[in-house]
């Protein structure tokens, strides 16, 4: 599948061009962040939350509503939703890792994100993020990947999937 992103047409060259510009803008106003702090932001006391924590609940409902997707398939046995919940599946990676991305950045160093796993603290919500979404990411990546490859080979999911589908119905709800 990969073979497909390298093949294209001027438009869709000049398309990847732009957005790896935009991605390079962005990446260096992270680096300026990184440098002055989170100050740069405007965030302040009076606004607490920003930018990085509104598109952190956004993503968050994105990722959970990627399991309304793939509920058809997996509690009804619909088939016609089979290839919409590689889609499901997928959207919900994408968006559990900008979720844990967006937390990264919001910590203000990168590093502080290890301080979360050496000094767990059970009382905090940022610690239950980060083992929620990673455990969501986990599920999703494998019933995505199985998922995907039995399609490819038309065949139906294996049964030792359907126990850890059913786990992520909840977990998508917990996130």
């Amino acid at each position: 599948m990969l073979e497909l992103a390298v093949k294209g047409t001027k438009r869709y060259w000049s398309w990847v061009v732009l957005l790896l510009i935009i991605i390079g803008i962005g990446f260096s106003a992270y680096l300026m962040q990184l440098k002055t702090g989170l100050g740069i932001t405007g965030m302040s006391r009076d606004v607490s939350w920003g930018f990085y924590i509104a598109q952190f609940t956004f993503l968050v409902g994105v990722a959970a509503g990627g399991v309304m997707v793939v509920l058809p398939y997996y509690l009804h046995h619909y088939k016609a939703f089979g290839r919409i919940t590689i889609l499901g599946e997928f959207l919900a990676i994408a968006s559990v890792t900008m979720c844990l991305l967006f937390i990264i950045v919001d910590l203000g160093q990168p590093m502080r994100a290890l301080n979360v796993i050496f000094y767990a603290t059970p009382t905090s919500v940022l610690f239950w993020d980060m083992i929620v979404l990673n455990g969501y990411l986990f599920l999703n990546i494998l019933i995505g990947w199985n998922v995907l490859e039995a399609e490819r080979n038309n065949v139906p999911p294996p049964k030792w999937l359907k126990p850890f589908t059913y786990i992520s119905i909840p977990w998508a709800i917990g996130i």
